[in-house]
């Protein structure tokens, strides 16, 4: 074999390793990012920085209640969907849940409930538009609500993510009273 292909032969091979390196590094990397903005800090700080906004005090995590969420979201790993009905803590704890069809974060979860305060009217206490559709950013920002747990988990049914925050206490008067008092 004269020396060019000899040449060739080990750049292209040089070059193959280069590339596998980066596509395993990448699939190494990927995960660490999705697990970044699942973790307890990443959800506490997603809902605290709402209730900043309204100055209630921050939540703390509490590993019971991520327990619960945990064993929540997988008992319906193979409906996800079915999720969003079931009542599984009533009076006991407070709880928002989302299905989405595509892979969705903890944190992106938690930003899509406080979006809900676009549909939310302090002074009437109510949603704009007569639905219950701020009640997962008013359960975030209730100032009765001291301890948070979540879960999240990848769904087998239909795809995309099922997740879920549990509140301590629930708040046995919830949308009767303000979620908080403007200061």
């Amino acid at each position: 074999m004269n020396t060019y292909l000899k040449f060739y032969n080990y750049t292209r091979m040089e070059n193959s390793l280069k590339i596998w390196t980066m596509i395993i590094s990448f699939v190494n990397v990927v995960p660490l990012l999705l697990i970044a903005q699942n973790s307890p800090n990443d959800y506490l700080k997603a809902h605290n920085d709402a209730r900043k906004e309204v100055g209630v005090k921050p939540l703390e995590w509490d590993p019971q209640l991520a327990s619960h969420a945990g064993e929540f979201v997988e008992k319906h790993i193979a409906d996800c969907i079915t999720g969003l009905i079931d009542v599984a803590f009533p009076g006991t704890y407070g709880q928002n849940a989302a299905y989405n069809s595509v892979s969705e974060t903890g944190t992106e979860a938690v930003a899509a409930w406080v979006q809900q305060k676009y549909n939310y009217d302090y002074k009437s206490n109510s949603c704009v538009d007569g639905t219950t559709s701020c009640h997962c950013y008013t359960q975030i920002v209730r100032d009765t609500v001291t301890l948070l747990g979540c879960a999240r988990v990848e769904c087998r049914n239909y795809g995309g993510t099922l997740t879920t925050c549990l509140y301590y206490p629930e708040d046995a008067v919830l949308n009767q009273q303000r979620p908080y008092k403007l200061h």
